[in-house]
């Protein structure tokens, strides 16, 4: 307070030492220095005001154009996938359609290769029956139709299991019937009761045979 008052007091003294025009201009001059400094002050702040909203907005339109092409290229992307997925819908579809048909022809061929199977071991049995029973002469007949047709099924992937005399028995290709005694080794092929066919590794029908017992004593 005592400083306060004793600068109060100095420029009354210095009012009342300089004269009156002297000590207007002093005030004018210390008026418009604080005017000029508040105002170069205001207009600084201002600017800087101004140049961080002119940032502001820049980075928020840049934010905003970024979420833009953002939510574009999502909105793109997921139309694309719901394509997609159209798209792969639509192939399972016709695949499972195709393995559907497929299937169906495959059931076709399989009965159709298995009535073809039986249709040739039909004929074989008959022919087989015939030359059994029928003369010399036509025993002849009947195997020339035997070997042509033989060789028919052969080519297709067919064959015959003929076991001849004394063969060992393969349970995979023969079939036992009966037993006979021989002199024949025990439990060799006596005689073909009927033939077997295969075709491939898969049996058809076995060779039906009589294998050989000991002689009883």
């Amino acid at each position: 307070m005592n400083s306060k008052n004793s600068n109060n007091k100095k420029m009354q003294n210095l009012d009342e030492t300089f004269p009156p025009s002297i000590t207007e201009t002093l005030h004018n001059f210390i008026d418009n220095t604080l005017k000029n400094h508040i105002k170069n002050s205001i207009v600084e702040t201002l600017n800087q005001y101004v140049d961080e909203q002119k940032k502001l907005q820049r980075a928020y339109y840049t934010n905003t154009n970024a979420i833009l092409d953002n939510s574009t290229a999502i909105k793109e992307l997921y139309n694309k996938l719901e394509q997609t997925q159209g798209q792969l819908e639509d192939f399972k579809n016709c695949v499972e359609k195709m393995l559907i048909e497929q299937r169906q022809k495959n059931g076709e061929l399989q009965r159709k290769i298995h009535h073809w199977e039986q249709a040739a071991t039909d004929f074989f049995h008959i022919l087989e029956r015939a030359e059994d029973y029928e003369t010399d002469e036509n025993k002849k007949i009947i195997n020339r139709i035997l070997d042509e047709f033989n060789g028919i099924v052969i080519n297709l992937g067919m064959e015959r299991i003929i076991p001849q005399p004394d063969e060992s028995l393969n349970e995979r290709f023969h079939e036992v019937v009966d037993e006979e005694e021989s002199e024949m080794t025990p439990g060799n092929i006596v005689r073909c009761i009927s033939w077997g066919y295969k075709i491939g590794d898969k049996m058809i029908e076995k060779a039906k045979v009589v294998v050989a017992k000991s002689l009883a004593e």
